[in-house]
């Protein structure tokens, strides 16, 4: 039988470097990086280093702590940031709209 803890570490890897994928992919048509999908990609890499250490694949310790507790902080900060960008970025193609 597999065990679903592999396979969920896999999937969160995956989704991890596919969100990696698409903040490198904007940066590099855009110039600057896409915060939404950057807080995604720090939530499913938390998540591996999380179930890692619920699992015992990885050493329950201070390291994997911390890298967990800076994911949460990276994705927090990049959600707010991303969501902060896209309302203003609304609120300026919306008041160009009106004055045409």
């Amino acid at each position: 039988m597999v065990q679903s803890a592999l396979v969920w570490l896999f999937l969160n890897a995956v989704f991890a470097g596919f969100a990696a994928v698409a903040v490198a992919a904007y940066y590099a048509d855009e110039g600057e990086p896409d915060f939404i999908s950057a807080a995604l990609a720090a939530v499913f890499a938390g998540t591996c280093v999380e179930l890692g250490m619920a699992n015992g694949y990885l050493p329950d310790g201070v390291l994997p702590t911390a890298v967990v507790g800076g994911c949460i902080v990276v994705a927090l900060v990049s959600l707010a940031v991303g969501v902060q960008r896209n309302q203003t970025a609304f609120q300026a193609f919306r008041g160009d709209a009106r004055t045409r």
